[in-house]
């Protein structure tokens, strides 16, 4: 009777199978996230790159769409090199990296009923931490959009 496939349609394997269903699918939301994060942070870093290399070496905006078709080049199968790709990771560095921006941020954090004690007691570079660990849960699309929409940094942090 064991091996009687009629068997296992007790309520018991039934409910086994949910759970691992749900099992299954917890890993691979936990596992998309951490994809993104890695993803938005690896685009945080490539714009912060763009950003030193032109200051420093005094690059032109025409240096983008070098390193897009080196980047496209080295990485044929990856997609989000383009040159428009390129220009929005730099536009998504500047936009939070400017500290000048964070005073303004924090004090609106500091409205919001959840957020007082956490921003309250942080410094600078925990600020600059919890900005950037902020920007990293949020897929690529939703930067995107609200650097097209929302024109002021403190009200993008507050979207956020």
């Amino acid at each position: 009777m064991k091996n009687d496939p009629l068997a296992l349609a007790t309520p018991e394997y039934r409910k086994f199978i949910e759970d691992l269903k749900s099992r299954v699918i917890a890993a691979r939301v936990s596992a998309a996230r951490h994809v993104n994060r890695d993803l938005i942070l690896l685009y945080w870093d490539i714009g912060r790159a763009i950003v030193e290399k032109q200051k420093i070496l005094g690059w032109g905006e025409s240096v983008i769409d070098r390193i897009s078709a080196d980047l496209r080049a080295a990485f044929p199968a990856a997609t989000g090199f383009s040159p428009r790709n390129l220009r929005d990771m730099k536009r998504f560095y500047l936009a939070y990296a400017d500290e000048e921006i964070w005073p303004q941020a924090v004090a609106k954090l500091r409205q919001h009923a959840k957020w007082p004690q956490v921003v309250a007691k942080s410094n600078g570079s925990e600020i600059a931490n919890f900005v950037k660990q902020l920007v990293a849960g949020i897929p690529w699309g939703h930067h995107r959009f609200l650097l097209d929409k929302v024109p002021d940094s403190a009200a993008r942090l507050w979207y956020l």
